[in-house]
């Protein structure tokens, strides 16, 4: 769990180290417990009014056999509407950097990772879309100095 209200800068890296407190981790993400539990709230008693509601309000306006369906309709009206009303309140916590790659850092990575060079350029040859999207964004470029460079 991590407490937004204590970052600590780490100047040699340039990045935010937040200190342990209140966030989780749940499907990958990093989020926080507080503003979970209020989401989740909200979804329910929304999504359960909404049915309860239509429930009350279209046993008048329609027929019967159509009540259930247009109640699980409002239901899920109301949920879609809580959905983008948690994304306005609840704003990501996160703090990207984006830094520029080179080849000491890609380097670096492919260290970390255990990864072979060679065999990533021939996966990459292997398939043409993702060459091609590696070209366009100028990494692929990288991956060939790379190359050139552990041959040497």
């Amino acid at each position: 769990m991590l407490n937004p209200k204590k970052n600590v800068i780490d100047h040699e890296k340039d990045i935010v180290v937040q200190e342990k407190g209140q966030f989780i981790e749940i499907l990958g993400d990093t989020t926080s417990s507080k503003q979970l539990i209020v989401a989740i709230l909200m979804s329910v008693v929304v999504s359960l009014g909404g049915y309860k509601l239509g429930q009350y309000i279209f046993p008048k306006i329609a027929s019967p056999q159509m009540v259930n369906s247009y109640s699980l309709l409002l239901g899920i009206a109301g949920t879609v509407i809580v959905l983008f009303l948690n994304a306005v309140l609840f704003k990501p916590k996160r703090i990207l950097v984006e830094d520029e790659i080179s080849n000491s850092t890609m380097e670096d990575v492919f260290k970390d990772l255990q990864l072979d060079i060679d065999e990533e350029l021939r996966l990459i040859d292997a398939d043409p879309i993702t060459k091609r999207e590696l070209n366009e964004l100028g990494v692929l470029a990288n991956f060939e100095n790379m190359k050139r460079v552990n041959k040497k």
